[in-house]
Parts: structure tokens; sequence; C-alpha cells
């Protein structure tokens, strides 16, 4: 049986557009699935905290950067 832990990634919306954080929270929604996410959006700063299985964190922090890559810039 996989270990349960928590991770916490951090995200900066660099364009400051409330259009890319909606974009990118909607994302997050329809491609990271099995895992429990806790998403804080405090002004152009923007912090996950994952808990669940550590091999299905890594594959949900794989996809959480691609998405904050793919909006965020």
């Amino acid at each position: 049986m996989a270990r349960s832990s928590k991770k916490t990634l951090h995200f900066y919306n660099e364009s400051g557009s409330l259009e890319n954080v909606i974009g990118f929270l909607e994302g997050v929604q329809k491609k990271v699935n099995f895992i429990n996410l806790n998403i804080t959006v405090e002004g152009k700063s923007i912090k996950i905290n994952i808990f669940g299985p550590r091999d299905i964190q890594y594959l949900a922090c794989d996809k959480l950067r691609d998405l904050a890559f793919e909006f965020l810039r």
C-alpha cells in the first residue's frame, strides 16, 4: 500500500490576469483526479496542498506544472 503524505506547490501568476487563474483552476479540475487538493489564491500567488499516495502525487505534480506553464505565463 502506498504511503500518504502532504506536498505543497507554489505558483505565481506572472500576467496578473484573473482569466488565466480561472483557466488554470478549470484545467486542474478536469485533469487532476484521484487525489485531494487544497488550492489557495491570494493576489498573484497560488498555493496548492496535495494530500494522498506519493505515486499519485508525482503524477499530479507533473500535470499541475504543465497547466501552470500553459496558463500562468
